[in-house]
């Protein structure tokens, strides 16, 4: 802990804010993605296939982009864990 505790409570807010900002965000993304495939399934006069079998509206997400995601979340999870135990700089 600090000295000083007013910069321990704005660490705090800035954190919680942030994190508040973040989620809200992440909601927009995913709620707009399920609308913009609504609307390209409307768009859609028929059933277009592609080479790959792709029908016409389907918004694949690549495996790649899945796997950088999670690496995220999982070093995020671990390192919030690893500060937590090791306690905050001196």
């Amino acid at each position: 802990m600090r000295f000083f505790f007013l910069q321990d409570y704005q660490d705090w807010l800035l954190s919680v804010f942030l994190g508040l900002v973040l989620a809200i965000l992440v909601y927009l993304a995913f709620t707009s993605y399920a609308y913009a495939r609504a609307r390209a399934k409307d768009r859609t006069m028929h059933e277009s296939l592609y080479p790959d079998g792709l029908k016409g509206g389907d918004f694949p997400t690549p495996l790649f982009i899945i796997f950088l995601g999670l690496g995220l979340a999982i070093w995020a999870i671990f390192y919030v864990i690893y500060v937590g135990i090791r306690g905050g700089p001196f």
